[in-house]
């Protein structure tokens, strides 16, 4: 469906969204996960149509109780594309505020819900700090993929785009969206350029060819923050339990050796003392830590914490 919204600079809009509720509803039914794609992603990354009994986050939260409210960022995919001169990260959260709102009052297909648990993947998860920051009491939980505040200075692999083969270009430069986006300011990946959120040794092929036909749009925007030291970051303003879920072989988890303990150790700093912090580090997986062929396993995981923090 379709969220109105209504956001600063840029007026009435909409959010792009699916809202799924399990068959057999039970106590974790009444908590919605709230899904927000990356970069240049929309809501396929967690309902990606290969597989899904394998890839398919939605179906799996769907078959542990949850209900999941899987969107597309304002600026991507079926939301609201503003001029992308407007558009700021502020604007994205701004919009995402007013659906948790929407979705606790029960004004999204007449569904009230008690809880909300954002579930972020790479920007998706750094926009959570910020949402944070803005409406401390909006979320319940945070589970935050592909993100961290320290990452690694080098490539996780040789193996990159060569430097005269740049990794984005114009969208309306690209077969996919042209006709549909004429503002040069929106941009996606090249063409093939997708395998690189993937560790290849331990993903489908399919799956990469998916997300080359599915892939979305950015603006500078989604490039924009500055590294502040953790006293100052906005993620401090988060107060409920959070879960930290990256790829081994992702340059967003933890320099030199990657492991739980390393990720907590470099994170915390980050987060407030009274945050009920965990992390889980997948072994073989890229920057798409829930499109690798062990999506089962990280999945399985991600669902398990949710149900304790939220029993």
């Amino acid at each position: 469906m379709q969220v109105p919204v209504t956001v600063r600079k840029i007026g009435s809009a909409h959010i792009y969204g699916e809202l799924c509720q399990p068959r057999n509803g039970g106590k974790t039914s009444k908590t919605v996960q709230l899904l927000v794609p990356g970069s240049t992603y929309n809501h396929s990354y967690y309902d990606m149509p290969v597989k899904s009994s394998r890839y398919s986050y939605v179906s799996k939260a769907l078959d542990d109780g949850f209900s999941t409210f899987n969107i597309d960022r304002l600026a991507t995919g079926k939301s609201t594309l503003p001029p992308s001169s407007r558009y700021t990260l502020d604007s994205g959260t701004e919009a995402i505020h007013q659906v948790i709102t929407k979705l606790r009052a029960g004004q999204i297909k007449d569904r009230a819900f008690d809880k909300v648990v954002w579930v972020g993947h790479s920007l998706g998860s750094s926009m959570a700090w910020d949402q944070a920051k803005t409406y401390i009491d909006d979320i319940d939980a945070f589970v935050l993929t592909s993100m961290s505040h320290v990452v690694r200075d080098e490539e996780p692999s040789d193996e990159g785009p060569g430097g005269d083969v740049p990794f984005e270009i114009k969208a309306m430069d690209d077969p996919k969206f042209h006709g549909r986006i004429n503002d040069p300011g929106y941009l996606t990946t090249n063409a093939g350029m997708r395998r690189f959120f993937y560790y290849a040794p331990n993903t489908d092929p399919a799956v990469i060819k998916a997300d080359e036909r599915l892939k979305d749009v950015s603006t500078a925007a989604d490039s924009d923050g500055t590294s502040l030291p953790p006293a100052q970051s906005p993620s401090r303003s988060i107060k409920v339990p959070t879960l930290l879920v990256v790829g081994d072989k992702d340059r967003y988890c933890t320099p030199g050796t990657c492991t739980p303990e390393s990720m907590l150790a470099n994170e915390r700093p980050y987060y407030s003392d009274k945050v009920d912090l965990e992390a889980i580090v997948v072994p073989d997986s890229g920057h798409d830590v829930q499109l690798h062929k062990d999506a089962p396993t990280t999945n399985a995981a991600i669902l398990q914490w949710i149900k304790d923090v939220m029993s």
